[in-house]
């Protein structure tokens, strides 16, 4: 005989397994540290590449105006104003990903402790169906 509140734990675990489970459970096996360090890293790689494009793109959208005052204008004041710049946006952007991938461990950690007790859950029904068959 079919246990019908089984049946439907199985389902509901089985979609959780097939959706969000998978990145859940990959969040879930790094330390807490360890798994924002690296997105940070992550972050920091994709913010300087970002910077970079949007100072090039600048550059060349006013290339007529930087080639005229090129000469005119002192290089390391002008590098030091884009260093101030990039270290400014580096920092919102790292603080705003900290903020992001603490809270998606949380969630993630959340969800696999959930999973775990469904899974317990559904060990208990099993063991308690096997003792009534003996």
């Amino acid at each position: 005989m079919l246990n019908e509140e089984r049946i439907r734990l199985m389902t509901r675990m089985a979609a959780y397994e097939e959706h969000e489970g998978k990145k859940d459970i990959a969040i879930s096996e790094y330390f807490r540290g360890d798994y924002i360090s690296f997105q940070l890293l992550k972050s920091a790689i994709y913010a300087t590449v970002g910077f970079a494009l949007a100072v090039a793109m600048y550059v060349l959208y006013n290339i007529e105006t930087f080639l005229e005052d090129f000469y005119k204008v002192d290089t390391m004041d002008y590098l030091m104003t884009i260093l101030k710049y990039y270290c400014l946006v580096l920092a919102i952007y790292l603080v705003i990903s900290y903020f992001v991938y603490s809270y998606r461990y949380h969630r993630a950690k959340k969800h696999v402790r959930q999973y775990n007790q469904l899974l317990r859950t559904l060990l208990q029904m099993l063991n308690i169906n096997r003792k009534g068959r003996k």
